[in-house]
């Protein structure tokens, strides 16, 4: 099917809402979401299993988004990046990854997505990098939508804190991963649509993905 920019914006709009309603901790102990097992180190360790690899989708995607157009030496150190967040498994490692990454990858692609000679500098890519950046758009939209799945779990085990204090150190990582997941979703929303119109202004679609949807893998940019 393809991916249109209406279709991106219907899809990526209730993201977006979603997302922003679930971007400050505070939002998060609110209430509302999926209910948990009853077992707080059991939710913990099944939201972060689904939200590491969800992010790791995330971050190399962007990673290769702004590879595709950065100078050699700038795209060795995305590639660094890359092979960083791939190898990290451990949550709170990963975690520290993936925000650097996030950091410094956001802005880039708002900056990218919002520049008048986009369609020229992409139609201008070699085929390998133009495929590399359909490929990381297509990766980023899935991971926004499975980030917008996951992030009413996510709610409910900082709920079921709001009512035990005594598992707030349990909880951290669930804490930090949200607000980038929430931001992942806006930034999807942000920049997208732009790559998907200008891709294929050169005549390369992007797949729009589905629940059966998986990521392509991405190991070199």
């Amino acid at each position: 099917m393809k991916l249109s920019r209406r279709k991106i914006g219907t899809v990526l709009g209730a993201a977006f809402v979603t997302g922003a309603a679930h971007a400050q901790f505070g939002a998060l102990l609110g209430g509302g979401g999926d209910k948990g097992s009853g077992n707080i180190e059991t939710d913990v360790k099944n939201f972060l299993d689904l939200s590491v690899n969800i992010e790791r989708t995330l971050y190399s995607a962007s990673l290769a988004i702004i590879a595709a157009f950065q100078s050699e030496e700038e795209r060795a150190k995305s590639q660094a990046s890359l092979e960083e967040i791939k190898k990290s498994t451990d949550p709170k490692e990963a975690g520290a990854r993936f925000q650097a990454v996030s950091e410094s990858t956001s802005a880039q692609m708002k900056k990218l997505s919002a520049s008048t000679d986009l369609a020229d500098k992409t139609k201008n890519l070699s085929e390998a990098k133009q495929k590399q950046v359909a490929v990381g758009v297509g990766n980023f939209l899935l991971g926004a939508l499975q980030a917008k799945d996951l992030l009413p779990s996510g709610q409910a085990v900082m709920k079921g804190v709001s009512s035990n204090p005594m598992n707030i150190t349990k909880v951290i990582p669930v804490k930090d991963a949200l607000p980038r997941l929430a931001s992942a979703i806006s930034l999807a929303a942000d920049t997208i649509p732009q790559f998907v119109k200008v891709l294929q202004g050169a005549n390369i679609s992007v797949p729009a993905p589905t629940s059966k949807s998986t990521a392509e893998p991405i190991n070199e940019i």
